[in-house]
C-alpha cells in the first residue's frame, strides 16, 4: 500500500487550485479532511453518484472514465500528485457525471463537500483559479476530441509519447501505463496499440524494450502526430 508522507495541508496547499488559498483557508480545509488509501482498481466515486466531495491526488495515479452501452470504459484523464477531482458536481450539487478509480495504489485527500463550498464561497482566490483551471481542462478536452476525429491511431500514440517525453522531462521513457490502459486513453485495443508501437519502431522512431521507449527521433514523431507520416 501507499503511504502518505505528507500532511493533509501539504497535499492540499501543493494542489493546482489550492496553491493560491490563503492560509487560513487551507487549514480550515485540511482540519475537515481525512486520507483514504486505494488498492489498484479500487473506484473512488461512479458516475450518477452523490457529489458529497473532492479529492486532492496526495500520490499514484486515478483514471477518469465513462461507461458505454457495450460496457467499454473510455479513459477521459489521468490524475497524478497535485490534482483535484470532483470540485464541479460539489459546486453545483449535481450527482458524478464520471467515474473515478485508481489506476495504480494511491492515496487522496477527501475534503467534505460543504468545507469545500464554504473555501470557494469564502477565498476569491480559490474561485479565481478554478476559471482558469476549468478553462485549461475544456481546451485539452478540446484537444481530445479533435485527436480523435483527425488522427489515427499512430498519430495519437506518437503525441502521447511526445507528451511524456516533456513530462518527464528525457527521451527514455518509463511508460506509466500499460498497452491495455493506452488503449482505453486512446481509444484502441491492446492489440492495436501493440502493432503500432511496433510500425513506430520500424520506422526508426523509436525503439521498445518492454515498457521502457527510447525516442529516437522525435521530430520524425512530431510529423507522425501531425498526421504527416
Amino acid at each position: 500500500m501507499v503511504t502518505v508522507q505528507r500532511t493533509p495541508f501539504d497535499v492540499l496547499s501543493s494542489t493546482g487550485l489550492l496553491q493560491v488559498a490563503r492560509r487560513a483557508t487551507l487549514e480550515r480545509l485540511a482540519a475537515a479532511s481525512t486520507v483514504r488509501t486505494l488498492r489498484r482498481d479500487q473506484i473512488l466515486f461512479i458516475a450518477g453518484s452523490r457529489s458529497s466531495a473532492v479529492y486532492a491526488v496526495a500520490s499514484g495515479t486515478l483514471r477518469v472514465f465513462t461507461t458505454s452501452a457495450v460496457g467499454a470504459e473510455p479513459t477521459l484523464a489521468l490524475l497524478s500528485a497535485g490534482d483535484m477531482v470532483g470540485e464541479l458536481g460539489v459546486l453545483d450539487d449535481v450527482p458524478r457525471s464520471t467515474s473515478v478509480a485508481a489506476l495504480r495504489a494511491s492515496d487522496v485527500v477527501e475534503v467534505p463537500g460543504r468545507a469545500f463550498r464554504d473555501a470557494f464561497e469564502s477565498d476569491p482566490a480559490v474561485a479565481r483559479r478554478l476559471v482558469a483551471l476549468l478553462s485549461a481542462r475544456l481546451r485539452t478536452s478540446n484537444d481530445g476530441f479533435t485527436d480523435l476525429a483527425s488522427l489515427d491511431l499512430g498519430g495519437r500514440l506518437a503525441k502521447y509519447l511526445l507528451g511524456e517525453v516533456d513530462r518527464q522531462g528525457h527521451d527514455r521513457l518509463k511508460l506509466p501505463l500499460t498497452q491495455t490502459e493506452l488503449g482505453q486513453l486512446l481509444g484502441g485495443a491492446r492489440q492495436t496499440v501493440n502493432q503500432v508501437m511496433q510500425a513506430l519502431e520500424r520506422s526508426g522512431l523509436v525503439q521498445v524494450t518492454g515498457r521502457t521507449v527510447h525516442v529516437l527521433d522525435a521530430e520524425g514523431l512530431r510529423r507522425r502526430a501531425g498526421g504527416i507520416l
